[in-house]
This record gives C-alpha cells, sequence and structure tokens, in this order.
C-alpha cells in the first residue's frame, strides 16, 4: 500500500466514520488532541509513526491500513537492503531494523529527522531507548528539554507526554527502540466503540478551525 501523504489522513477520516466516532471519542483515546486529529485528516499535518500507530489501535485497524512498512523476513537487516520510508517526502523517515515473531516485544527503527522537525506531542503504552548517531536531537518530556548530541541515549517512559524537535539546519540520525508495536499486522486492545466510555484524558478539547462541530459531539 502507497504511503502518499495525500491519502493518509483521508484514510483516518474514512475509518473513524464508519465506526461512528467522534474526533472528541479519539482523541480523549489516544491523547492526542482534538485539533491535531482534525489538521491530520485534513492533510494539512502529518502524524509521527508513533501517533499514526496509535490512532490506527484507537480505530481496531493495523497500521498497514495506512502506512506500507517493509517487511524483514528474518532476524538480519542488511544495511543496503533497508528502504527508508515516511508518510511524507518532507518529514521524518524511518528504517525497519527489527522483524516481528511470536512473543516478540521490542521494535527498533533508525530515524532520519530532517532540519527544523518538530513532532506533535503525544503519548503512548511502553517505553523507548533512542541513541543519537549523527546530528542534534531535542526531546521535550513532560516540559523537560534533553538535548541529545552523537552518542548520547535517552531512556523514558512513553505514557509521558514527549515531542521530539530537530533544533539545527542538518539531518539527525537516531537509533530509536521501543515497546508499542510499531509493525503488528493486527490490531492490538480494545477498539472504540461510538458508545463506550474511555479513562484517558484528552489533551485538548477546543474547537479546531476547520473542524465540524457534529463531529465533535
Amino acid at each position: 500500500m502507497s504511503s502518499d501523504p495525500l491519502k493518509v489522513g483521508e484514510k483516518i477520516r474514512e475509518a473513524r466514520k464508519q465506526r461512528k466516532l467522534t474526533l472528541q471519542r479519539v482523541a480523549e483515546a489516544t491523547g492526542l488532541s482534538i485539533g491535531f486529529l482534525s489538521q491530520v485528516e485534513r492533510d494539512i499535518t502529518t502524524p509521527s509513526l508513533s501517533s499514526l500507530v496509535t490512532i490506527a489501535r484507537a480505530l481496531d485497524l493495523p497500521v498497514s491500513s495506512f502506512l506500507h512498512q517493509p517487511d524483514i523476513p528474518n532476524a538480519v537487516s542488511r544495511r543496503e537492503g533497508r528502504v527508508a520510508y515516511s508518510l511524507n517526502p518532507n518529514w521524518a523517515s524511518y528504517e525497519r531494523l527489527s522483524t516481528t515473531f511470536p512473543g516478540q516485544m521490542l521494535n527498533a527503527v533508525k530515524m532520519n529527522v530532517p532540519a527544523h522537525y518538530l513532532s506533535e506531542t503525544s503519548a503512548h503504552e511502553g517505553e523507548e531507548i533512542v541513541y543519537v548517531l549523527s546530528g542534534v536531537i531535542r526531546y521535550i518530556i513532560d516540559g523537560t528539554i534533553y538535548e541529545l548530541h552523537v552518542g548520547d541515549s535517552l531512556h523514558f517512559s512513553a505514557h509521558r507526554p514527549h515531542q521530539v524537535q530537530n533544533p539545527t539546519d542538518e539531518l539527525t540520525e537516531l537509533f530509536s527502540v521501543g515497546t508499542q508495536q510499531l509493525f503488528a499486522d493486527t490490531p492490538r486492545g480494545r477498539a472504540l466503540d461510538s458508545g463506550a466510555g474511555d479513562d484517558r484524558p484528552s489533551v485538548s478539547r477546543r474547537m479546531p478551525v476547520g473542524a465540524d462541530k457534529d463531529e465533535l459531539r
């Protein structure tokens, strides 16, 4: 399936409407703001890979419904055989390093973060470790800024709201390992239904510019 950036938002919106879910319900389940989700659905902005996985899970869909990820059929990943992929040619790109097997928990990617990149603020299950291969990166976690240089690493709970920023004019390369299931062929966890409650807080309930009012009820 193509990762055409002009189609991802449209597919998310279609899947949400098929399930009769409001933007507010999806925001509450994912921890992403209504305004951000509205912009994603209208293809004004592009989600990070982790946020796309979180959205797909809330909709009870595998991330492959929205994004084609290269397969790694066995334990070995050769540099010359890897293909970088992204949701938007001007956004962060990823190289898959880990495979899948029964009981597998860890997921690893090499992230290529372009100059002046700033991700959305997100939170999801699990934990992450990042290691800087080249350049400079900032992780903003619960409002605290961690600036990392070549050889630096960071280990944190992904349940904490976090944001990624490249403050420089150069590409930054990261090695990232986490327990969020980035490559599962089938969704994991309970999907939302249109009437059930949810105990996860919404980051924002403000009316986004351009959003349909009936989607927020």
